[in-house]
């Protein structure tokens, strides 16, 4: 019997399958269609004041400083073919947690991004979910395979790439402008990436990766 292959012709025998948590906004996004790009920061940043040499031909960001040249590492969401199985928050009912088949179980999880806005926003419901983080991956609904990868600053974003962000800035609520939509952008990766030191302001390097939905395969 030969090698299984996806729809994209790839051995899905070798496929790489990595983790990825995602915030409840971008569920919902990638669920409605909207969202096809991710981005991620590159960690860690080239320090300041090195000068960027730019993306060598594996893929990697490499730049001088004092004098020496470094190189950093490859995308560590993997490459064109390579997949992301979607960790978000969850739960499970009381009285069958614990006992049932992954099977069986996986019919009777509920999804926080599945709550509606106010619920998934927060709220007391929400402390009936498990943190992402704990979400193991029989349980994950959503697998992304990876189409593309690139390196660029954030501040690169181009109107069309802003459109395959999926707006979980605005839950998908009409776009007011472009430059309020660019503007909304920049305040919410501020927001995710502040823990960081990776805000909008600081301009930096991010892991762009494009993908399609695979958990229909």
């Amino acid at each position: 019997m030969g090698a299984a292959t996806n729809v994209l012709g790839f051995d899905v025998s070798e496929i790489e399958s990595r983790p990825k948590t995602l915030t409840t906004a971008c569920v919902r996004a990638i669920l409605a269609g909207r969202k096809t790009q991710l981005r991620q920061a590159f960690d860690p940043q080239p320090p300041e004041g090195a000068a960027i040499a730019g993306v060598d031909l594996e893929g990697r960001l490499t730049w001088t400083d004092d004098g020496r040249t470094a190189r950093g590492e490859p995308c560590p969401l993997g490459g064109p073919g390579d997949r992301l199985w979607v960790r978000e928050p969850w739960t499970l009912p009381v009285e069958v947690d614990g006992w049932l088949e992954p099977g069986q179980a996986r019919r009777r999880i509920r999804y926080l991004a599945d709550e509606g806005l106010s619920v998934a926003s927060g709220g007391e419901v929400k402390a009936e979910f498990r943190p992402a983080r704990e979400m193991p991956q029989w349980a994950s609904r959503l697998t992304l395979e990876i189409t593309g990868v690139r390196l660029e600053q954030v501040q690169a974003i181009s109107a069309e790439d802003l459109v395959a962000e999926g707006g979980t800035w605005r839950e998908g609520a009409p776009v007011p402008s472009p430059e309020a939509d660019r503007e909304g952008f920049a305040q919410w990766w501020s927001a995710v990436n502040a823990a960081r030191g990776t805000t909008w302001e600081r301009n930096p390097w991010v892991w762009v990766i494009e993908f399609r939905r695979a958990d229909g395969d």
